[in-house]
């Protein structure tokens, strides 16, 4: 099994990050597993988690819709920690979940001491509302 510092170093906002660093994030790691069917953040209600799959698959859906597939190295949280408003979408476990997950007073500080970490947040962000104004089949 993966340790958390692998986990979070192959993930894309992290893995530019020097492995000190890495190592320090990973203290305050808190893992979770959840088991299949779980609701792990819902639409329209707050969230102070930024979460990490480390193991296993999750559906996130936006009013009822499906809009996107979760696997290991995904991760899901960051949009409610930054605007510090209601979460966007909902996220169910398809299968049983491992997941590592910082709190917004961890996962804050520690990415604005690293502008490498908010500019792989924004290029996601982007990317995400990229594909949300993309015509659907």
């Amino acid at each position: 099994m993966a340790t958390v510092e692998d986990i979070l170093r192959s993930t894309p906002i992290f893995s530019m990050l020097p492995k000190k660093e890495v190592a320090k994030l990973a203290k305050f790691v808190n893992e979770a597993t959840f088991p299949a069917g779980s609701v792990l953040t819902e639409e329209e209600k707050y969230g102070t988690v930024f979460t990490v799959i480390a193991e296993g698959e999750a559906t996130v859906t936006v009013n009822g819709r499906t809009v996107r597939k979760l696997g290991p190295g995904d991760f899901f949280g960051e949009m409610a920690l930054i605007d510090r408003d209601l979460r966007s979408a909902t996220v169910t476990a398809d299968t049983e979940l491992r997941t590592l997950m910082l709190t917004q007073w961890v996962f804050r500080p520690f990415a604005i001491k690293h502008p490498d970490t908010i500019w792989a947040l924004l290029e996601l962000m982007v990317k995400r509302v990229r594909e949300a104004q993309s015509p659907q089949d």
